[in-house]
């Protein structure tokens, strides 16, 4: 699909879950599938909550989308990546290490080791029926916001795991 077909189909599908006009806008507006990207991270809020884009369009953005921390139905491992988003049937590792503050969502049938030790901050959002284990060292300090899904979680030393259940 051209990118222009590509613009107007997720703002079709957008504007059909009711995204308001501003961000209607900002995505016929879009110069590249980087910048649609950049939406897509900026706007999880609606993204989450309308399913959206559908898996259809989503697959336009492969190969391209890993760079920006987000992954969709395939096994991944990363480390120290400011923001990753899990969606599908994702499996993967992130760790964080040092002084790094990150925030990581799980969604659908994600399953994610979290590995975060040193000084790190980690902010984890799950939903759906994502399975994350969390694995906390040093001083790390980690906090769940969980919507839904599992959360597994082990701590040593001083770090700190505080889970919200928003269930």
């Amino acid at each position: 699909m051209s990118f222009e077909e590509l613009k107007r189909a997720l703002a079709a599908e957008a504007q059909a879950k009711g995204i308001c006009s501003e961000w209607y806008s900002f995505i016929l507006r879009a110069t590249s599938k980087e910048r649609l990207l950049t939406l897509f991270v900026k706007g999880l809020d609606f993204v989450f909550d309308n399913d959206f884009p559908s898996a259809e369009l989503r697959a336009e953005f492969k190969g391209l989308h890993e760079h920006y921390g987000v992954f969709i139905d395939e096994p991944f491992s990363v480390a120290d990546m400011r923001r990753i988003v899990a969606f599908g049937t994702s499996e993967g590792k992130a760790r964080f290490s040092g002084f790094c503050a990150a925030q990581v969502w799980a969604r659908d049938d994600t399953k994610l080791v979290v590995e975060v030790e040193d000084n790190a901050f980690v902010c984890i959002d799950i939903t759906s029926r994502a399975k994350v284990e969390i694995i906390a060292s040093g001083t790390a300090k980690v906090t769940v916001f969980q919507h839904g899904g599992e959360c597994i979680n082990r701590a040593s030393g001083n770090a700190n795991i505080k889970v919200i259940d928003k269930r």
